[in-house]
């Protein structure tokens, strides 16, 4: 294959420093810094007969300069490859941003900023597929309109997550949502993944970020029971909404893999209390779209702890209401948290209230169904319902 030619620009900036005494060898590294694919020495030969002028002293410092910004371990040049750059440095904006400690507008800023890396990236794809990028008012190709394509090089989940994701920036830019938007975490987790997947697919692995980026550090030990808490509080009418609006516009089946979603599911192993640890697993035979799967055994007792005393008197502590267990039994056959004693399928409870225990044949009752229980005494024309309830028998 033959060594490519220089361009003018390069002709003129060689033609200079040669004639000023730089060394062949120095001139050809400068030439080659960020350059693809480089030079070979003897391109440089014979540089004082080319029909060239020679640069100035402002025009070698600038080119210097620009030199000088070149990512060296991707190659790419913020003055030659502008696009790819900018991609990849909001993509780490938004990264750096969510990461922060600091920062409780993650929901907000990540969105954006990502959606801004990924119309740079897919600009610069259409670009040097030569295909036009800027439409009849000047303005460049949307995002939405570049994943409308017949042409876009991103399918499936991959796609829908990006959807899924302006739907969010365009949401939270007019909206307040009562939400630091836990439930959107696995979102962006899996829409950096495929930034980083598509950016070395379309324009080469040393392109990528994977091992730009570290990991994120916390200096607190993850208590997963606290998550779930906060995450459950989460879920404000404003995310409800963009819930919604995203499974409707997205298409979502319920089928997305880790592409649209980030999935991870933890197990806990035996261990000493100074050696506990979380182990991930990336073997999941059962499922095909959850990447990392684990499972943890989970006593009833702890989900399900209360028994129908202990949920008459904990209601009546916490209502200062004369509730009873026959007020309990009702309210157990009108919310339907148990089935009846004569049903075929003991087991078929509600799950976040109920539990049924095969080995003593009784019930025991959540933390949730007590806090159900207490809403319920504290409305008035609720609790007037419960007490003339009358079950249907048979």
């Amino acid at each position: 294959m033959s060594t490519p030619a220089l361009t003018s620009r390069e002709k003129s900036i060689t033609k200079k420093l040669i004639a000023d005494g730089e060394a062949y060898q120095d001139v050809q590294q400068l030439i080659n810094t960020g350059r693809n694919p480089t030079i070979n020495p003897g391109r440089l030969a014979g540089s004082a007969n080319w029909d060239v002028e020679s640069a100035t002293d402002d025009e070698v410092a600038r080119y210097r300069y620009e030199k000088s910004l070149v990512d060296l371990k991707s190659g790419l040049s913020p003055i030659d490859n502008e696009r790819l750059f900018r991609a990849r440095e909001a993509m780490i904006a938004a990264v750096d941003a969510f990461n922060s400690p600091t920062l409780l507008f993650k929901v907000q800023i990540f969105p954006v900023l990502s959606q801004i890396a990924w119309t740079y990236l897919l600009h610069e794809y259409y670009f040097r597929k030569g295909v036009e990028i800027i439409n009849g008012d000047g303005n460049s190709l949307l995002l939405s309109q570049i994943l409308n394509r017949e042409d876009c090089p991103l399918e499936g989940d991959v796609a829908k997550n990006l959807r899924a994701v302006k739907i969010l920036r365009d949401e939270v830019e007019h909206k307040l949502l009562a939400s630091i938007g836990r439930a959107y975490w696995p979102l962006f987790q899996a829409n950096c993944l495929n930034f980083d997947q598509t950016i070395r697919k379309l324009f080469g692995e040393d392109a990528g970020l994977r091992d730009v980026l570290s990991l994120s550090l916390q200096f607190g030990q993850m208590q997963l029971d606290q998550l779930s808490k906060l995450q459950q509080y989460d879920l404000s009418p404003a995310i409800e909404a963009i819930d919604t609006a995203i499974a409707v516009a997205t298409g979502l089946d319920g089928n997305e893999g880790p592409n649209y979603q980030f999935k991870v599911s933890y197990h806990f192993e035996k261990a000493t209390k100074g050696d506990s640890h979380i182990v991930f697993s990336k073997n999941n035979p059962g499922s095909s779209t959850v990447a990392n799967v684990l499972t943890q055994k989970v006593v009833g007792d702890e989900l399900w702890p209360h028994k129908p005393s202990h949920v008459v008197r904990k209601v009546r502590e916490q209502t200062g209401e004369n509730f009873n267990q026959h007020q309990h039994t009702l309210a157990w056959k009108k919310y339907g948290a148990r089935p009846r004693s004569n049903a075929k399928n003991a087991n078929d409870c509600k799950k976040d209230f109920c539990h049924y225990h095969s080995a003593h044949n009784d019930y025991t009752y959540s933390d949730k169904w007590i806090e159900f229980l207490v809403g319920v005494v504290t409305d008035a024309d609720e609790f007037k319902k419960l007490k003339i309830y009358q079950p249907k028998t048979g």
